[in-house]
């Protein structure tokens, strides 16, 4: 290799290259003055050894002929002589394989640093100076012939050099002695040590926080997607005792660390995993295939949700979440959410992985989850496919077929939910979550509904459907009469699944006119004081005159339609029940309707 000329007169009086700051004491340099009164061994007038000519010190052999290219030594201090002869000052020495360096004194250096200027600076990656460590002999410290890094203990510290001596910073491959080119950030893919900055070079270990210029976290689908929108982020990194960052070496999977008695993830580039992260060898387990564009922006498999982990932020640390916790959804669990910032309840097992499409017991309370893993509170619509496994959660603003209220949960119950294989279920209000059931009330639309969810067995939670304590339910919703009301009709509906419901009519028009095949007009002919009788059983008779409407009923069978009151308890038994518009029903002691009439 050619020598590097730094040569500088003593004339020039130029100043010491620096000295890094480091425990290592510095040898102390020889001023021009010093070195002249060293000894008869160096004289202007010596036949042979030293002598100083046109300002330069140069060394005579015996022969007569200037010493070149070699060391030559005057007291404890050795000096280099150049291919002219003359003694190098402030210059970088090649000699062999080793690499020394002498002061502006001539003087090599020896246990010190030293930095000399880089003559590529300005060169994109290229430092304004490099540091050396010339050891007590006064060679530089390198890689040698290592294929490997070559860790170099100075003073308790561990460093690299490459193979001229210069010291190596920022990031380092295993394999390979030089530095990684960080001009873009992106140093951290390649580099697996990180000896800090150009003035430092002192190896890392533990936790490193730095910013990086992550480019593929923006990208669809990565072990550990963006945590945020931007490609310059700031994310930790761990360094094992032996200078090794802690990173995964497949590009499917994480690698899971403990620290400190806390466990943490990294990716295949050893940035510790933040806020949401999505293992691909689990999700393509899962889903049973790797083509994620089936899945992208839908959140409509509960596996797939499955394969998604929250870490905490960069900030906290970036541990991963287990148990309860509520944050902003990924983007690909649901985009919606995700571009309207809104934070949910989510819960994670003791490996991080979510809850999803699923019901869980948590501390001996039932929740249920969402295809994408949220937790689902307030009142819902849900069917279970036992297969997948998935749910299907109907919300109370569903598009289609919404329940916000009375009427329309009767209606979307009646003519969508039950007869679908859906059960109501109601989860508490607010950020409870918790399943309730046995009785309950729940409000919708401003008004307070009795409610009953059953409390044991397969179904536990479900809304009833059905008569209990000769009361109806509808998907959990007592069916009673309005205050308005005092009485109302139910009606027996069988579904398409083949369940009976009762859904409630609005009022005695409704009902008469729902029957109207089994009416008959009582009245008829009759005026002033004639007679008219309703009822067949339980007979009413009135004056045709005092009646405005009066109608018989007959064919009715026990159960096809009942008449409840504002509590919802059904009338079964003889009786005349009037309602808030004055209408009255006539039942028989089984409380079967056998007419309806109205006074005038």
């Amino acid at each position: 290799m050619q020598k590097r000329n730094f040569k500088k007169y003593f004339k020039k009086k130029k100043e010491s290259a620096l000295i890094m700051r480091k425990q290592t004491k510095l040898v102390a340099v020889l001023s021009t003055a010093a070195l002249l009164a060293i000894g008869a061994s160096m004289t202007s007038f010596a036949a042979t050894g030293w002598a100083e000519e046109d300002g330069t010190w140069v060394y005579y052999n015996r022969d007569g002929e200037r010493a070149t290219d070699q060391w030559k030594k005057s007291g404890n201090n050795w000096y280099w002589l150049n291919s002219d002869g003359e003694m190098a000052i402030d210059q970088l020495i090649e000699d062999g394989d080793n690499y020394y360096y002498v002061d502006i004194n001539g003087v090599m250096a020896a246990n010190q640093w030293v930095a000399i200027d880089n003559e590529d600076a300005g060169q994109d990656n290229e430092p304004d100076h490099y540091w050396y460590y010339f050891q007590a002999n006064g060679k530089a410290l390198k890689n040698g012939d290592n294929a490997k890094v070559a860790l170099k203990t100075i003073n308790g510290k561990k460093y690299a050099f490459d193979d001229e001596g210069k010291m190596l910073y920022g990031w380092v491959s295993e394999d390979n002695a030089e530095r990684v080119d960080d001009t873009d950030g992106d140093g951290f893919k390649e580099g697996t040590y990180y000896f800090g900055g150009e003035d430092d070079g002192a190896m890392t270990t533990g936790w490193l926080l730095m910013d990086i210029t992550y480019d593929e976290a923006t990208s669809d689908y990565e072990i550990a997607p963006a945590f945020n929108e931007d490609e310059d982020q700031s994310r930790w990194f761990y360094f094992k005792s032996n200078g090794k960052k802690v990173y995964s070496t497949s590009t499917d999977e994480t690698k899971n660390k403990t620290i400190n008695g806390k466990k943490y993830t990294f990716d295949q580039y050893g940035a510790m995993v933040a806020e949401w992260s999505l293992d691909i060898k689990k999700a393509s387990t899962n889903v049973g295939t790797s083509n994620f564009a089936d899945y992208e922006k839908k959140a409509n498999s509960a596996k797939y949700s499955q394969s998604w982990r929250y870490f905490s932020s960069v900030e906290d640390g970036a541990r991963v979440s287990k148990g309860w916790f509520k944050v902003v959804p990924a983007e690909y669990l649901n985009e919606t959410k995700y571009n309207d910032d809104e934070s949910f309840w989510y819960y994670a097992d003791g490996s991080g992985n979510l809850y999803a499409g699923e019901f869980k017991t948590i501390k001996g309370k039932k929740y249920a989850f969402k295809n994408d893993g949220r937790m689902i509170s307030g009142l819902h619509f849900i069917k279970v496919d036992k297969q997948t496994p998935s749910l299907t959660v109907k919300d109370d603003d569903d598009d289609d077929w919404n329940f916000d209220t009375e009427d329309d949960f009767i209606d979307s119950a009646i003519k969508h939910y039950v007869g679908e294989g859906y059960d109501c279920y109601y989860f508490g209000s607010g950020e409870d979550g918790a399943m309730k059931t046995n009785k309950t009330n729940i409000t919708i639309d401003g008004d307070s509904f009795n409610f009953y969810f059953e409390k044991s067995g397969s179904n536990k939670g479900a809304g009833l459907t059905g008569e209990k304590d000769d009361k109806y339910y509808l998907a959990g919703m007592l069916q009673k009469a309005g205050s308005d009301e005092k009485y109302q009709v139910l009606k027996k509906v069988t579904l398409s699944n083949g369940k009976v419901a009762y859904q409630k009519l609005d009022d005695a028009p409704a009902f008469l006119a729902d029957v109207k095949s089994n009416t008959t007009d009582a009245i008829g002919t009759k005026t002033g004081s004639d007679k008219v009788t309703v009822g067949k059983t339980n007979t009413v008779t009135k004056k045709a005159e005092d009646l405005k409407e009066a109608y018989n009923i007959t064919g009715l069978k026990a159960g096809d339609y009942v008449l409840v009151n504002t509590s919802g308890t059904v009338v079964d038994k003889k009786g005349k029940s009037k309602d808030g518009d004055d209408y009255v029903y006539v039942t028989n002691k089984s409380g079967v309707i056998e007419a309806v009439y109205v006074e005038d």
